[in-house]
């Protein structure tokens, strides 16, 4: 019994849970339906290994260059506080699990969700589910964190995790994954031309909003891509050189504010001011290497999955990580970014000035990558200046939806952070406070009422619904 669940346990952590190693499986499986070579369908799983690798260089680069300039701002000041980074929220997740000889219950969780995504897809005619959720790395770290959640307002002590909240909780978490990625097929649709693929991330929900209310907000052909300035200004035309001068400017000026005493650097090699240039412009080296990776990993998934959703999960459709979506509008990343910080230092601000209990530090990656997200799917329905409105508010509500959330997760010592993610801020932690005051009952009413939106979903486009993305054979 112990070699399976040893086998069980390795199957989730080293193929479930890693990203690249999934999507290359699904796209050769999917290239051998097409009726593909065994050769071509290799091919196939290399080009889409090899393009999600490159695409996860550029976001750890990304992070590694810019998470330590947030950190050495917020140490500068001298705030002790939490931080709403999504790994900050697993390792509070693992370490409480942990801490209650329940780490290996995550495996579960992801197993269930994901079995049930697949079972909600089978049954499409019925449940109106298209998705299907492949995210590997964020499959396992959702899993993690909203056991974590859902243990620790149940039970709220350090005896093992319960049967009833694994099972919920899996079931909770794969209904979020299936309803919210099918929530958003039509407006990726829309952002990427037709690519044939749907987000499966941490803001599927905050995307939508986004894109919803961008239209309310601004005029969609005023994109963050489609400047034409005149004279010199012209050279912003051109998305690297606006990249770059832009992060000089904005988080060059935080580099000056934090002084060169806050960087650890080769002052031999290099002037305060040439190190910050040559920082701030990877910002453009990295987008670039994403998009290539985008790119090279898109074209395979595009054209092989419609072998598994024409002979497996007919009419399915893949559910990846956010940043693919960032090739299709590469200026609308760094107004999330930019805009989203704004709004989170202020929302930081109003908590210091309240004397809150619960103190936030801004983490790159919700930061960068759900701001620039939710940027994207902005910009696409409402312009620049829904790109720059809607990250502004969605990093206040990052920031006040964590804080809220922990004053009821911070009771054990493990506990470092939380997701942050604007779903994390808004969905899971109304769903995590509510549980805590009425029970196990919410999550479980819960699964219930997500699986009501893509029933409304195809009742407003019966006719299309199921040939959004493809024609059915």
């Amino acid at each position: 019994m112990d070699s399976v669940v040893s086998f069980f346990q390795q199957f989730v952590n080293k193929f479930l849970g890693q990203a690249p190693l999934l999507l290359g499986t699904v796209v050769f499986i999917g290239y051998l339906l097409l009726g593909k070579k065994f050769y071509q369908a290799l091919s196939g799983f290399i080009k889409a290994f090899v393009g999600f690798k490159i695409l996860q260089v550029g976001t750890g680069g990304l992070v590694k260059t810019f998470a330590p300039i947030i950190n050495s701002l917020t140490s500068k000041f001298g705030i002790k506080a939490f931080v709403i980074d999504p790994y900050f929220g697993q390792t509070s997740a693992q370490e409480v699990l942990d801490s209650a000889n329940s780490l290996q219950y995550i495996g579960y969780v992801m197993l269930i969700a994901f079995a049930w995504n697949i079972l909600l897809v089978a049954f499409r005619k019925r449940t109106k589910i298209r998705t299907l959720f492949i995210t590997g790395h964020i499959m396992y770290q959702q899993s993690a964190v909203l056991l974590w959640a859902l243990y620790w307002v149940l039970r709220g002590t350090n005896t093992v995790v319960t049967t009833p909240i694994i099972v919920v909780s899996g079931f909770l978490i794969g209904t979020y994954w299936s309803v919210m990625s099918n929530l958003i097929i039509e407006p990726t649709q829309e952002v990427t031309n037709g690519a044939g693929f749907t987000i499966g991330h941490q803001q599927m929900f905050g995307s939508w909003l986004a894109y919803k209310f961008g239209k309310v907000i601004g005029n969609k052909e005023k994109s963050v891509d489609n400047v034409n300035l005149p004279g010199w200004l012209s050279i912003f035309n051109d998305n690297i050189v606006s990249n770059v001068v832009l992060m000089t400017v904005f988080v060059g000026t935080i580099m000056v504010i934090i002084g060169p005493e806050g960087f650890e650097y080769n002052k031999s090699k290099y002037l305060f001011g040439t190190y910050i240039f040559e920082t701030t412009a990877y910002f453009a080296v990295y987008i670039t290497i994403i998009l290539t990776g985008v790119r090279m990993f898109v074209a395979e998934l595009t054209e092989s999955f419609q072998g598994i959703s024409n002979k497996i999960l007919k009419g399915s459709v893949p559910a990846v990580d956010c940043a693919v979506t960032f090739g299709f509008a590469p200026n609308a990343p760094t107004y999330g970014f930019i805009f989203g910080f704004f709004g989170q230092m202020i929302a930081i601000g109003i908590l210091i000035i309240l004397k809150s209990p619960i103190l936030i530090i801004a983490g790159f990656i919700c930061l960068f990558f759900d701001n620039g997200t939710i940027a994207v799917f902005a910009n696409k329905s409402g312009g620049r200046r829904a790109a720059a409105i809607i990250p502004f508010l969605a990093g206040m509500i990052q920031v006040f939806g964590s804080a809220l959330v922990l004053t009821v997760l911070k009771g054990n010592e493990n506990v470092i952070g939380w997701m942050g993610m604007f779903d994390w801020a808004t969905l899971w932690a109304g769903t995590t406070l509510l549980t805590k005051s009425l029970g196990i009952v919410v999550p479980v009413a819960l699964i219930g009422l997500l699986l009501i939106i893509p029933q409304i979903q195809y009742k407003r486009n019966s006719k299309n619904y199921f040939t959004t993305m493809r024609e059915e054979k």
